[in-house]
């Protein structure tokens, strides 16, 4: 890299959840990813919304150059000299095409969330997936480098560049901490999904070991030869595991999950 730097993304901090739940449509690749206990890593470029992991960079740092005080403007107009800002906009483009990023909610309530529901699960008709958080070992072993909260808002890279402190050398951190801040923000709009991360270095399948999946959720218009056929893979497959379903409550839009005997 640029200025002797080398791009090790081997720091992120890990955020560990005691939980974290995946809404799916019943299909193929859910029937899949039971059979052989497996979670998808998506390229950043394949993800529903245009904007996610897709910020301009060199658009956010010049406007936080423009709103900067004279001591941050100088800061901030170091990343800005030619051969740094190329540099990143070619990791930001490989990035995108090469790595994964998987996405789950991290709210214990996502349950009761229906609007979560009819975006993800197909209406109601498909299911709630919710693992136990995986170990740090888990992380080590397929080489994930980060698991980390989406944060939310209008500005978001803007505001970071407008955080980082005066100092000369400000790119050795840099660097590497703007791929993590575009990796891990979202429009305000999605604040709803509470969604954690994980990310790495190459996208596709990764196995998980069954006793992360602890529980199945089906939805409120999951059909019973769905449900039935789920309910036998988990058998078969021999997954320690307990299932619900989604129901109406006394309250005009209120839902509760309960176990199925």
């Amino acid at each position: 890299m640029c200025n002797g730097h080398t791009l090790s993304f081997n720091k992120i901090r890990l955020k560990l959840w005691k939980q974290f739940s995946n809404l799916k449509k019943i299909d193929k690749f859910l029937i899949d990813s039971l059979v052989h206990s497996q979670i998808y890593f998506a390229r950043p470029d394949e993800l529903n919304d245009p904007f996610d992991c897709n910020v301009d960079i060199e658009k956010s740092l010049r406007k936080a150059i423009s709103q900067s005080s004279s001591s941050g403007r100088q800061t901030l107009e170091t990343l800005l000299n030619n051969e740094l800002i190329n540099e990143i906009n070619k990791v930001h483009k490989q990035i995108r095409k090469d790595w994964g990023v998987f996405s789950a909610c991290s709210n214990p309530k996502v349950l009761n969330c229906s609007l979560l529901w009819s975006h993800y699960a197909d209406a109601h008709k498909g299911l709630c997936l919710i693992y136990a958080a995986p170990s740090t070992e888990f992380f080590n072993v397929n080489k994930i480098i980060g698991g980390l909260p989406v944060k939310y808002g209008f500005n978001q890279l803007t505001e970071w560049f407008q955080r980082l402190p005066a100092n000369e050398k400000i790119y050795n951190r840099a660097f590497e901490e703007i791929f993590k801040t575009v990796l891990t923000i979202k429009d305000r709009c999605w604040r709803y999904e509470d969604e954690w991360r994980m990310i790495r270095k190459t996208s596709g399948i990764v196995s998980i070991d069954k006793s992360y999946l602890q529980h199945i959720c089906f939805g409120l218009n999951t059909s019973e030869d769905d449900i039935n056929l789920i309910r036998k893979i988990l058998i078969k497959f021999k997954y320690d595991i307990h299932c619900s379903r989604m129901h109406r409550t006394d309250d005009d839009f209120g839902i509760i999950a309960l176990d199925i005997d």
